[in-house]
């Protein structure tokens, strides 16, 4: 059995398996999905990858994927779009046939500028299940093995054709996810633009307890600026969001971890233990003991 000290942390990885890196170079990774799971028994373990954004293609094998403690079972075709910074893990059937792509956030966001409906895919974590006659429409498998190809040659022109294969991927995702295209006014850009610098401070910051006016200082904007953004864009306040981060990394840490309630409390910015039991009763129905499994939760 695995001992506390070896649950503390959610294991964090660059690619599965490879330590994390420091490096803030703009990175694009393809491989067949059994490159990787095979070697693991076709089980990948909860994990989290800080700074890649992930896109797993299954063509072929039935199999489950497991997204900030929630399973989804699907059959092929099947697509995995996997936000950074989310706790995930898959158990693929024996033999499944399939592309892992995974690109950090610069990648990203260069590619959203011209795009923002690419932006929009990769705000949450989604398992898309589709008929074989919709994928047969579109040009996702081609564009995966042609980019898969490419991603493992040294010729003349490599990173050219990688740049205009991935924005095909890119486009066939966004048309199978059926999101539609967006017509961003100025203002709403600009709402959306704070709510993700937002967003990104509160990455950094959710766990030191700041208010409102200490994140809209740091944003130099104002509050009433601030909520209006949120609002508009999420349909929730800033310290909405601000608590959901919390609630999401009490969650991970309990399901996750072997910490006690009150190591999760003090880490998390609580005072007091007991205010931060209140804190996710009142947003779970359930205290953190009650909701914590005694094991973290497997995929079979």
């Amino acid at each position: 059995m695995a001992t506390a000290s070896g649950l503390r942390r959610i294991p964090s990885f660059f690619l599965y398996g490879e330590a994390p890196r420091d490096e803030d170079e703009p990175t694009l990774h393809v491989e067949p999905i059994e490159f990787r799971s095979a070697p693991h028994h076709w089980k990948i373990d909860p994990h989290v990858h800080r700074t890649l954004h992930q896109v797993i293609f299954v063509l072929h094998g039935r199999g489950v994927s497991l997204a900030e403690g929630v399973m989804v079972e699907y059959a092929p075709p099947a697509l995995v779009v996997v936000p950074a910074g989310t706790v995930h893990g898959f158990e693929f059937e024996p033999g499944t046939e399939g592309f892992v792509m995974s690109m950090t956030d610069d990648v990203l966001r260069e590619i959203a500028r011209r795009e923002p409906s690419i932006g929009f895919l990769f705000e949450k974590s989604t398992t898309l299940r589709f008929p074989s006659d919709t994928l047969r429409a579109t040009d996702l498998a081609s564009g995966f093995k042609m980019l898969t190809r490419e991603f493992g040659r040294t010729l003349p022109g490599r990173s050219l054709a990688i740049e205009g294969l991935l924005k095909v991927v890119l486009a066939n995702v966004l048309r199978l996810s059926h999101t539609p295209v967006e017509s961003v006014e100025a203002s709403a850009g600009r709402h959306r633009w704070l709510v993700t610098r937002f967003r990104e401070l509160i990455e950094t910051a959710f766990r030191e307890g700041k208010s409102l006016a200490d994140y809209a200082a740091a944003l130099n904007v104002s509050q009433s600026r601030l909520r209006s953004a949120c609002l508009s864009v999420t349909e929730q306040s800033p310290m909405q969001l601000v608590h959901a981060r919390i609630l999401l990394e009490a969650k991970r840490q309990l399901l996750y971890t072997s910490i006690s309630v009150s190591e999760i409390a003090y880490g998390l910015g609580f005072d007091d233990p007991a205010y931060f039991t209140r804190f996710f009763s009142q947003r779970t129905g359930m205290s953190p003991r009650a909701f914590r499994s005694p094991q973290p939760p497997a995929l079979g």
